[in-house]
């Protein structure tokens, strides 16, 4: 009795000592593993890789094993190791296979680890390694003008690390390069809602996606919400422009008038001022506007164009209410033609400086031509139209 007693003791030590033999795998995987990790923040990282194929090699034993096949913590160690090799392996055919296989292991770890003992490691390979690794592939496919290999990388590693800030900018931008701008504004979207540091850029960005989508409501909406809660002029002016081209001329006069304080020697604003004066029936304004932008940048041929228009203009519209009256209205006639003539002449040193400042615009030389037009002078209309037909 004693003798099988013994032999039964014996057998079961064996077993025991099987046991602690694989459970000595998974204590070797973590403790190469940890030597690796110590080595590489010390960046050693020649004297690290020989320890992470040594956890590797320690690992790959454990889950093999039907002793620690079950065992949350050596699945959560192929986890970590399989993903850093991953990491450290630039070539896509060789290191798709190791992410595919710590994922794997992950998913495994996480349905064993009933009582959350691997948590942290856990959370560290799908936080850490996994949203890095698609991070690296985005980055190396947006280095290569691949925008849309580079989009859907960015897009899988916010899966891991959903609301990173970074990592929606370059998803945004990757969207935007591949002409994908609906996922482009998507992001942008995301970001205006957060305090990424580069908001005001994305602010305007968004803004010009919108106004490229013919949205332009919106994006007036957005470069205005961006120029208030930033004070950026490049925000400001792009609501102020867009304003001015969808026909907002009115609404937009205070907010161009208060830019132009702020920034009195930008010569846009005094520029722009002119234009939505002149559109809402306000030439004096207009041309006091335009003054105002010559005289900060006497070169600004569009200013000159502007003015000369106004000035012409207004002349035009002397011109042609003189020649409505009845020749019984001769002095009426002659006052009339008096004051368009001082208009013209006003005029003509802008419509001038205009052809001068920029001789290929059409504008300035057909202004120039209803000048001499009414002057009559058919010599500098022939030349005048031989310019413009050159064109």
């Amino acid at each position: 009795m004693k003798i099988k007693s013994f032999i039964l003791a014996a057998v079961l030590t064996a077993s025991s000592v099987l046991v602690y033999a694989q459970k000595g795998e998974v204590a070797n995987a973590k403790k190469n593993y940890d030597s690796y990790v110590q080595l590489k923040d010390a960046n050693s990282m020649p004297l690290a890789l020989p320890s992470l194929k040594t956890a590797k090699t320690a690992v790959d034993k454990a889950v093999a094993n039907e002793k620690t096949a079950a065992d949350p913590a050596a699945w959560t160690y192929k986890a970590l190791i399989y993903g850093e090799l991953a990491l450290m392996d630039s070539v896509p055919a060789t290191s798709k296979p190791l992410i595919a296989e710590s994922q794997t292991a992950y998913k495994k770890a996480v349905e064993l680890d009933k009582d959350g003992a691997n948590k942290a490691n856990l959370d560290h390979v799908n936080g850490a390694i996994f949203s890095q690794y698609e991070l690296n592939q985005g980055v190396k496919a947006y280095q290569t003008n691949n925008f849309a290999d580079a989009y859907t990388a960015f897009t899988n590693a916010l899966t891991y690390r959903p609301g990173d800030t970074t990592i929606t900018y370059y998803a945004g931008l990757s969207a935007i390069n591949s002409k994908n701008y609906d996922a482009g504004i998507k992001n942008y979207e995301a970001l205006v809602k957060t305090n990424f540091s580069a908001n005001n850029q994305i602010y305007l960005d968004l803004s010009r996606l919108y106004s490229m989508k013919g949205d332009t409501a919106k994006a007036i909406t957005i470069a205005g919400e961006g120029a208030t809660k930033f004070k950026d002029p490049a925000l400001a002016t792009q609501e102020i422009e867009l304003s001015l081209m969808s026909g907002k001329q009115k609404e937009v006069i205070t907010k161009i008038a208060e830019q132009a304080k702020r920034d009195p020697k930008n010569k846009l604003y005094p520029y722009y001022l002119g234009i939505a004066y002149s559109t809402v029936g306000d030439p004096v304004k207009a041309e006091e506007s335009y003054l105002q932008a010559i005289a900060i940048d006497p070169t600004f041929a569009d200013a000159s164009i502007n003015i000369g228009g106004v000035m012409l203009n207004k002349g035009i519209a002397l011109y042609n209410e003189a020649n409505k009256l009845p020749p019984s209205q001769q002095k009426e006639y002659d006052a009339a033609m008096k004051k368009a003539s001082v208009e013209f002449e006003k005029a003509f040193p802008y419509l001038q400086k205009a052809t001068e400042l920029d001789p290929k615009s059409r504008i300035a030389l057909e202004n120039l031509k209803t000048y001499y037009l009414v002057k009559k002078d058919n010599a500098k209309v022939e030349e005048l139209t031989k310019k413009i037909e050159a064109l």
